[in-house]
């Protein structure tokens, strides 16, 4: 059986964010999320397993908070002791989605979590395995089972 590893998840509470969440506390993993709706998330993972916040409160640490509206302290904090941090991040798919405040959602998130991990890794006395990031996205796959009409440049 594999060891357990702590995962950091952002954008739970989206299409993908809902899934990684689950799948890894289905796997008998400790998963810590920052969502704007606790019960966002809960609702989410109920609706694709049937009484999952339930069945994985124990191994599931939820704050709420907009993420860009943490501060640095508060990033190296949750990601100290993580073994992996999944950037789920993204946004809706409409003209303010995509060029509405937060418009650098996903790239400001990066860089700060990115730092978050290296400020941690620097202070350990003991060099650890090094934290893994993920990025995770679909840039607005409406189909993603390749039936997509073809996009012009301009989509």
């Amino acid at each position: 059986m594999a060891a357990i590893t702590t995962t950091l998840v952002v954008g739970a509470t989206g299409a993908t964010g809902k899934h990684v969440v689950l799948q890894l506390l289905q796997r008998k993993q400790h998963v810590k999320a920052v969502v704007r709706s606790k019960q966002r998330l809960l609702d989410s993972l109920d609706e694709v397993a049937p009484n999952a916040s339930t069945e994985f409160s124990s191994s599931l640490e939820i704050q709420e908070a907009s993420l860009l509206d943490l501060s640095d302290d508060d990033l190296m904090e949750l990601t100290r002791q993580c073994d992996a941090t999944v950037s789920c991040l993204g946004h809706n798919i409409s003209i303010q989605g995509m060029f509405g405040h937060p418009r650098r959602l996903v790239t400001d998130a990066t860089k700060r979590l990115y730092n978050a991990i290296e400020a941690n890794q620097s202070k350990e006395a003991e060099p650890k395995k090094a934290t893994k990031f993920i990025l995770m996205g679909t840039v607005a796959v409406p189909n993603p089972n390749g039936e997509d009409d073809k996009r012009t440049f301009g989509e």
